[in-house]
């Protein structure tokens, strides 16, 4: 109780002193924009077509996924006419493995059962770490679009479901289950919903309700790292105050974690919080006495 106590007075402390910032949507997203990233490969950025993937350097992966894979035909049959009225939004990066084997395998099902251009968004994110996981027309924005590929299904203007990272038993039986209206719940079941807290609920009520919102991703949330990365992404798109309710989330969710602590001292020391951070560095040492990245910053922190 004491550590969620910390954890819970930790953000208090910060939560009116931080504030979010995105970035603006730009009305002149480019189309097929190619760049060099920080690996020296060539990545597509925005909006793109399923064209541009068909040509270098990125056909060598697309045309072989495409072909290699089996469209389980029985199931297909029974989803085709429940998409036909559909919209679909891909969020992909082509520097990203799991994009570049999965998002082929969605065109393939979905020209399968009759799926046209125009029902179909591409939309490519960057891997940078100034602009990680968004795009230049930054079409993510309030999409939390946290792990790629991601794709989106749409009735109308309503999302009724989507396939995160990749399909839990297959991309033809996922999809039955969402357009067909049935119980579905995708990977990283925790970070969606945690997610869609943040984009209905006011950050001061979340602040409030940390055990509640902890007792109910409990059951979805995998492992310690699934809310640490998606802290990380939100530290990067500067929504400082999200990135460290998550964190603080994260240390109630897995009290005995060190690292779950180190990494909460550690965001509390970048936003300027130095009491929060000695406190954080504290118990991440009462559970593990030889972390040394919690006593290198303690020792910091004692020194200043």
């Amino acid at each position: 109780m004491k550590s969620i106590y910390i954890a819970a007075t930790i953000f208090f402390s910060i939560l009116f002193t931080l504030c979010s910032t995105h970035a603006v949507a730009q009305n002149n997203a480019l189309y097929n924009q190619t760049v060099t990233n920080g690996q020296g490969n060539v990545i597509l950025l925005g909006k793109s077509t399923r064209e541009r993937l068909q040509q270098a350097p990125f056909d060598s992966w697309f045309d072989k996924n495409y072909a290699d894979y089996t469209v389980d035909t029985v199931a297909a049959q029974r989803l085709k006419p429940l998409l036909q009225h559909k919209r679909f939004v891909i969020f992909m990066g082509t520097w990203c493995g799991d994009s570049r084997r999965e998002v082929p395998r969605i065109y393939k099902l979905l020209d399968y059962c009759g799926i046209t251009a125009s029902q179909i968004e591409l939309i490519n994110l960057n891997n940078a770490d100034t602009a990680y996981k968004q795009s230049p027309g930054h079409e993510e924005k309030g999409l939390n679009i946290f792990r790629v590929p991601d794709l989106l299904v749409y009735d109308g203007k309503h999302e009724i479901g989507r396939v995160i990272e990749s399909p839990v038993a297959s991309w033809e039986n996922d999809l039955l289950a969402i357009a067909g209206k049935e119980s579905y719940q995708p990977h990283y079941a925790g970070t969606a919903t945690l997610g869609k807290l943040y984009s209905t609920t006011p950050l001061e009520k979340l602040a409030k309700d940390t055990q509640a919102i902890a007792a109910t991703l409990k059951p979805l949330v995998i492992a310690r790292g699934e809310l640490h990365s998606y802290g990380n992404l939100l530290m990067q798109s500067k929504d400082t105050a999200h990135a460290m309710l998550t964190y603080c989330i994260n240390t109630q969710l897995y009290p005995g974690d060190p690292v779950a602590w180190t990494t909460l001292a550690t965001a509390c020391f970048k936003t300027g919080d130095k009491r929060g951070a000695a406190n954080c560095c504290r118990v991440a040492l009462g559970l593990q006495p030889d972390n040394k990245e919690a006593a290198a910053l303690l020792q910091q922190l004692d020194g200043q």
